[in-house]
This record gives structure tokens, sequence and C-alpha cells, in this order.
């Protein structure tokens, strides 16, 4: 009988998932012919059942191994998720996308697999398409892939090829609206880029503009809160050094995300000022738990991965390029 030390690589990972499966099946109560069917997108289970199991799959980190993904069609089986190493860890967002998106491939028989930037020239070997997520200084994933002829779509950035958002703009236009039509007249802004929005044109900031211009106000006061992995502490750090330098000098202001609203509204409690008597606050993203009581700007994430992966079909199968923009919408809670 071999040994362990005498097994080969395929026949190791076989037995990996093996064990894996069988995780899955005990948690789920079901047969490993049902978890089978729900991770490679079979008919024969309810949709119910699938996303229990999938929603399983994903907490015991679930990855199908290189013989698995060829018996479920090979490399063009397997879709890179590709974003900045630490995203998926740190982002409360990425989180939330990843996790719907992998829910959105599976149930079309896709196996999602992740990639940070520096590993974007060896996706080609592990997978047939892509998704991107996220930008940063330098970016190349898009020409590296169309060098290598990979199909691939872009999340939240715009491309000349197939890209996806929600309208970051008019959520930002709709709350500083809203804002404006509860009486405050001087409203900040705080956000990662804004000194170079000029120059990009999908900002959410154009939006918060936009709606000042309407009324007749100018901005009281533009916080540039560089990127960060932490946006939450940057921007609790940054009105922290606002109040000490003097006082409150805005009525309102517009987060460009919950992040940086609930680090806002931190450092405003531990100074005395009441959100939102003193000031208003808001968000966007709605994130769950972490929004509960923003006034904050709503995307459905999960339409979003559910769009996503029909815009990547229409890429591999050569469908002209488009760009989708999905609409978002205002939810009032008790920071504004």
């Amino acid at each position: 009988m071999p040994s362990a030390k005498d097994k080969t690589p395929d026949s190791a990972a076989a037995a990996a998932k093996s064990v894996t499966i069988h995780e899955i099946a005990k948690a789920a109560g079901v047969s490993i012919a049902s978890v089978s069917r729900a991770l490679n997108g079979k008919p024969g289970i309810s949709e119910k059942l699938r996303a229990r199991i999938l929603q399983i799959s994903q907490d015991i980190s679930y990855q199908p191994s290189a013989a698995a993904r060829q018996l479920i069609g090979g490399k063009n089986a397997v879709v890179g998720i590709s974003m900045e190493r630490h995203s998926f860890e740190l982002r409360p967002y990425y989180n939330l996308l990843y996790r719907n998106l992998t829910l959105a491939l599976h149930k079309q028989g896709m196996v999602p697999v992740s990639f940070s930037y520096d590993e974007t020239e060896a996706l080609q070997q592990q997978a047939g398409s892509a998704i991107l997520l996220g930008k940063e200084p330098g970016d190349l994933r898009p020409q590296i892939l169309t060098a290598q002829h990979i199909p691939y779509i872009r999340i939240d950035q715009p491309d000349p090829g197939w890209s996806i958002m929600t309208d970051g703009i008019d959520g930002i236009y709709q709350i500083t609206r809203y804002l404006i039509g509860q009486g405050r007249t001087r409203l900040a802004y705080i956000g990662d880029g804004i000194e170079a929005a000029a120059d990009n044109p999908i900002h959410r900031i154009h939006g918060y503009h936009r709606a000042l211009a309407e009324a007749g106000l100018q901005p009281a006061r533009l916080i540039g809160a560089p990127f960060s992995h932490n946006p939450t502490l940057v921007a609790y750090r940054h009105i922290r050094q606002i109040l000490q330098q003097g006082p409150l000098d805005f009525d309102a202001l517009v987060c460009e995300t919950d992040e940086e609203a609930l680090g806002s509204i931190a450092a405003f409690e531990d100074q005395g000022i009441r959100v939102p008597e003193d000031v208003a606050v808001t968000g966007f993203d709605d994130l769950p738990q972490l929004a509960e009581n923003l006034t904050t700007v709503h995307q459905d994430i999960s339409e979003l991965a559910v769009e996503a992966v029909k815009l990547l079909a229409d890429a591999i199968n050569g469908v002209a390029p488009r760009q989708v923009v999905l609409p978002v919408r205002l939810v009032h809670r008790q920071s504004a």
C-alpha cells in the first residue's frame, strides 16, 4: 500500500477536496451529491438549498481543487477575481462584494479564485476570465489581460470595454440635496482623491458640487482623506485635527463611505459635538451592521454582483462592450 508521501499532487488535492465536501455536507445536513450539485451549478436542488450550501462553503473557506475545476469545465470555468492584496480582509465593502460575486458565479457553474494585483501575470494559467476590483496608481491589469487575450470586466471603475458600477455621483447628489432640504447650509465633504477629482469624471464629489451649485451654496470645507485600508481611523484623525484647530465651521458632513462616516461621528462625539443636532453626518454604501444608524446611500451589492456576472458572460462571448450603471437610493436614519 502506498504511503502518504507516495501520493501524487492530484491525489492529495482530491483527498483534501473530498474531506471538505464531507464537511460541507455535514454542516448543511445534506448528501454529498447535493453539495456537488450546488457547487457545480447543476440542477436537482432548490435555489434556497443551493444558496445555503454555497454560504456554508464560503464560511469554511472551501476552494475547489485544480482537479475539480477541470471536471466542471477546465480553465474556462474559472474566474479570477483581482483586487488589492488586503482589500478583502480589511474592507467590509469588498468583503461583501466578493461574497456576492462568489454566490453569483457558483450559480452559473463558474469557480471564483482570488488574485492580488501582483499576480495578474499568472492569472491566465488558472483562469479563463477575470473580474477587476479597485484601482491603484499604475494599475496595469487591463493592459496585461488584454495582451493575454483574457476577457475581463471592471467593477466601480470605467473601462472602454466592459464595466459596471453603481451611480455614485447621483447618490451623493441625492444625499446632499436631502441635507440642504433639512436646512443645512454649511456642508463639508470628506473623501479620497478629491484633489484630483476634476480629472476623474466618476468621482462622487461631483454630485456634492452639483447639488450645492443648484442651491447657490459654496462648499464649507473639503477634507481630503487619503486611501487607507482603515478609512474609519483616517477620517477620525482628520476630523479630530480640524476640531483642535478651531470651532466647528460646518453643519453637515457628506462622507464618501459609511466607514468614513463612522470615524467622523466618533471624533465629533469625543469632542462633545452632537450628531445630528450640531452636525449631520451621512455615509455611502449602506453596509450591513456598520450603517444601521446612518443616513446613507444604499447600493444593492447583490444586484451588482449578479449583473456583473451577466456582463462577464457577454465579455466571454464577444458581445459588443458596454458600460452599466445601476441606480442607488437614499436611506434616512438617525445621523441626519
